[in-house]
């Protein structure tokens, strides 16, 4: 998508033009090799993409042409070891499922877990604590590695909230995503993965930033990987702000390519298919108030996957990879006015995804959730 979509922010203090010309933080080329596949760039089949895959297919098909859901379960299930699909329709507050496959398991989703952060967001400006128009100034201590291209933003430069939230939602950008972590404060996102229909968020306590996420998974040595894996809550809060946080960009310079998941079961960000279609229910329930408007069209910035508009007017979506891992979450607005949740995910702990396969299956069970009477 042409970037001049990307952003309505008003009265910008300080432009992205002006700001990519001015430079900013250096990342070596073997920091970037080395986290391209696990922070929020997918690299599946060895090409960077942003969250997910590029838009790939036709946006729809003729009803006679999709298969049926037993027919693409028996294709999903073949595209991974651990597979999940929710489909469902949102009546209100009620969430009625259409097809499900292990819907209630709890694999890694990369960068979905950013749809929590937004739901702070929209609960604190809710509460007048937070303005979307409120200006954020970028801090070194928050520069995160790929994706994204803020990191490269010089610091002290200036955006507003808003801002924020479109790069972290349609680039998946982790540097903003940082940034809006600790600006809305870490513990009241993980008390927000309770708020918005989160079964069971003890695995993703402490909620680890992108930063941290990169340098843990791949320059903390394995032994200390493993204590802190084992460590109680308090204790991997100590470790991560007197140890992690304290690590050098440097500390991936000597990295090398990955050629293959890493630590997909155990570092990671995890959640159900229930447990994303009820944040999306939450986050299309709380953008029905108009100072929460902003949320619905931040997270339809970027759809990855192509939706026939005169099918779907309205995409909403948040994805997340790493290599080895795939998931995907839509929200979306049918042309009868019905609405509808569409998430999807993938894990192979121990080889690449081959995406040429995922996404005729992911584009089938679009296709049959527009047929759905």
């Amino acid at each position: 998508m042409d970037e001049s979509h990307v952003s309505r922010v008003i009265n910008r203090p300080y432009s992205r033009r002006r700001a990519l010309r001015a430079g900013g933080m250096s990342v070596s080329a073997a920091m970037i090799a080395a986290v391209t596949a696990v922070a929020g760039v997918a690299a599946q089949t060895g090409s960077p993409t942003p969250d997910l895959l590029a838009p790939a297919g036709s946006p729809a098909a003729s009803p006679a042409a999709v298969p049926a859901w037993d027919e693409i379960d028996r294709r999903l299930a073949a595209l991974a070891p651990q597979t999940a699909l929710l489909t469902a329709e949102l009546v209100g507050q009620e969430i009625r499922p259409i097809h499900a496959i292990h819907a209630d398991v709890r694999l890694g989703v990369g960068s979905s877990f950013k749809l929590y952060i937004l739901g702070e967001l929209s609960r604190q400006v809710a509460a007048k604590q937070v303005a979307w128009e409120e200006p954020l100034r970028i801090e070194a201590r928050y520069k995160s590695v790929p994706g994204g291209d803020m990191r490269f933003v010089p610091d002290g430069t200036i955006f507003t909230v808003r801002y924020f939230a479109e790069r972290m939602m349609q680039k998946s950008d982790n540097t903003a995503t940082d940034h809006l972590l600790f600006h809305l404060g870490r513990e009241n996102v993980e008390r927000m993965m309770t708020t918005m229909g989160m079964n069971d968020s003890a695995a993703n306590i402490p909620l680890l930033s992108t930063r941290e996420f990169a340098l843990l998974k791949l320059a903390y040595p394995a032994d200390k990987r493993d204590a802190y894996l084992t460590a109680s809550v308090a204790e991997r809060r100590v470790i991560l702000a007197t140890v992690i946080d304290q690590m050098p960009d440097s500390a991936l310079d000597t990295v090398e390519n990955q050629t293959g998941p890493v630590e997909v079961e155990r570092v990671e960000w995890f959640a159900t298919r229930e447990d994303l279609a009820r944040a999306m229910l939450y986050l299309q329930t709380a953008a029905r108030q108009p100072e929460l408007r902003p949320v619905t069209e931040v997270i339809s910035l970027e759809t990855q996957l192509m939706f026939d508009a005169k099918v779907w007017p309205y995409v909403g979506f948040k994805g997340g990879s790493e290599a080895g891992l795939l998931s995907g979450t839509w929200l979306l607005e049918r042309a009868d006015q019905r609405h509808f949740v569409y998430t999807i995910g993938f894990v192979n702990p121990k080889a690449l995804l081959d995406l040429d396969a995922i996404v005729p299956v992911m584009e089938a069970a679009r296709d049959r959730l527009a047929t759905t009477p």
